[in-house]
């Protein structure tokens, strides 16, 4: 049995280091929305303006957070210089297309759909998580 586990691992070792870092950089991420939507809740009278202040500079902590970990310990790249501005743009690009998505999400599930702005928050990162895999797996870190 400990050899089928560790041969489970072994072949998907990358997959279990992206969702161990995905998992960090989800709960990173929840962390600093709630505190940043509580900061900004106190500043702004309208709720949209407090969610999505929160949401935007959220994101941003977030995604360096993820590439950091994801660049040291999940792909391993070696990548430096001007080719890791490369890699980092890249990266971003993946994130930035989910995240416009979520800006665009979260005011339906909040507004329309009556969603709680921190449950609405918790939907939109399983879906991150699942179709950032597949972006940084195939695109951001692809070995050239």
């Amino acid at each position: 049995m400990k050899n089928k586990l560790f041969s489970v691992y072994s072949k998907h070792k990358t997959k279990f280091k992206f969702l161990l870092v995905g998992g960090w950089n989800t709960v990173f991420g929840f962390v600093i929305f709630v505190l940043l939507y509580k900061i900004f809740k106190s500043i702004f009278e309208i709720d949209y303006f407090a969610y999505t202040s929160a949401q935007i500079f959220g994101t941003v902590l977030a995604i360096i957070n993820a590439y950091i970990c994801h660049k040291y310990f999940t792909f391993r790249s070696d990548t430096k210089g001007k080719k890791m501005i490369m890699e980092f743009f890249r990266f971003s690009t993946t994130y930035v297309v989910v995240f416009l998505l979520g800006l665009g999400l979260m005011p339906l599930f909040v507004e329309v759909f009556k969603i709680n702005p921190i449950v609405s928050s918790i939907i939109l990162n399983v879906i991150v998580i699942f179709s950032s895999y597949i972006a940084h797996s195939r695109f951001s870190f692809k070995k050239k």
